[in-house]
């Protein structure tokens, strides 16, 4: 970051050109305390000497792996400089964390793979529930729980709630409808674990978190460079997918289409020899990267050491039947392998490529052998 004179003082849009931030990260820095600016006659906030010194110890504490809360925890003490001390210690207990749901998970998966390699019994039902528990939250259902106990949940506007109401346009047909009740943001999406609308918790004023999911999901609205919403971003396991805000014309049309094409009851050309090479390809160790999207790709990288073992456990692939269309207007398919049926869905793009893909786990059915 540069230096600033000590009679200098900065807009909000010198600073973020100054410090390469965005104008709102710093306010999201200051919803959380981390800095104060100071505002001048007409109401407009102004960063000086202090305000760059204490932007200049955010980044580097977020560089070194520590959240916008814990950032808090540090710099409010009464020494008002972080110690290397608190910084190693919130740093070594985020780490051993993930160590150990780290070794959670690999001993788990471990187990799974040495009894399918020794060729004794491990249920479809079992290997379905471990591959569930590693991906979903811990949160269940019903519970007031959000997943998210070390998250500093804050309070966002009614104003700015009611700017995030309305429809994003999620894949070619399905539309995600945004709506607010009281304080809280509502969304329809679909998200492991819940059954209706799903209330979105937030962290920042463009950041929230699903009830259910959490952990999982995080979704983040998006603005234009004239401020005005535009889309949300999803995050899934890191991976991002943006959906584009729509109109309520464009929304209808929109799922006029989708109703036709549950309607029609037909496979999307293509869609059958794409699941096919997938299924295929996920078997062998090998899924055919060049015919996903990018967003896929990095899905079924992460998912692959957890799908490959439930290909196997199937054994080869015997033949594909399609299912109908679903309610988002995937195709859905049953493949017909060694051991067992288990449920596909599929979703091309427009160039054909794999757009999204998923297996039903509350699905698999093994073969009577």
């Amino acid at each position: 970051m540069e230096n600033v004179g000590s009679s200098e003082w900065l807009s909000a849009a010198d600073c973020a050109a100054r410090t390469g931030l965005t104008a709102r990260a710093l306010r999201v820095y200051e919803e959380f305390g981390l800095i104060s600016p100071r505002r001048s006659a007409a109401g407009w906030r102004q960063y000086g000497p202090h305000d760059l010194m204490k932007l200049n110890t955010i980044a580097l504490l977020k560089t070194a792996g520590l959240s916008l809360a814990q950032i808090g925890e540090v710099t409010c003490s009464s020494a008002g400089k972080p110690s290397l001390q608190q910084i190693l210690a919130i740093q070594l207990d985020t780490w051993e964390r993930r160590r150990a749901d780290a070794e959670h998970g690999t001993a788990i998966a471990k187990a799974a793979l040495d009894r399918l390699r020794a060729k004794q019994s491990l249920s479809i039902d079992e290997l379905c529930n471990l591959i569930r528990s590693l991906e979903m939250t811990q949160s269940q259902p019903g519970t007031a729980s959000t997943g998210h106990d070390d998250v500093a949940w804050t309070t966002v506007e009614p104003a700015v709630l009611d700017s995030y109401a309305g429809f994003y346009l999620r894949g070619e047909y399905a539309v995600t409808r945004i709506w607010r009740e009281g304080q809280m943001l509502f969304i329809d999406a679909p998200i492991p674990g819940s059954l209706g609308a799903v209330a979105l918790h937030p962290t920042s004023e463009t950041e929230f978190y699903p009830t259910h999911g959490a952990g999982y999901f995080q979704y983040t609205f998006l603005h234009d460079a004239q401020g005005a919403v535009s889309g949300v971003q999803m995050r899934v396991q890191g991976v991002k997918f943006t959906s584009p805000r729509i109109d309520a014309a464009a929304a209808e049309q929109r799922m006029a289409s989708l109703r036709e094409r549950i309607r029609g009851q037909q496979a999307r050309p293509g869609s059958e020899a794409a699941l096919r090479r997938l299924v295929e390809g996920i078997h062998a160790g090998y899924p055919p990267y060049e015919e996903m999207s990018s967003q896929l790709q990095r899905l079924v990288r992460l998912q692959l050491p957890l799908l490959k073992p439930l290909a196997e456990y199937f054994g080869e692939f015997r033949s594909i039947e399609f299912c109908g269309v679903e309610s988002e207007g995937w195709d859905q398919y049953d493949v017909h392998c060694e051991r067992g049926t288990s449920r596909w869905r599929i979703a091309l793009s427009a160039n054909d490529k794999i757009a999204s893909a998923s297996l039903d786990w509350e699905r698999p059915n093994l073969a009577a052998v």
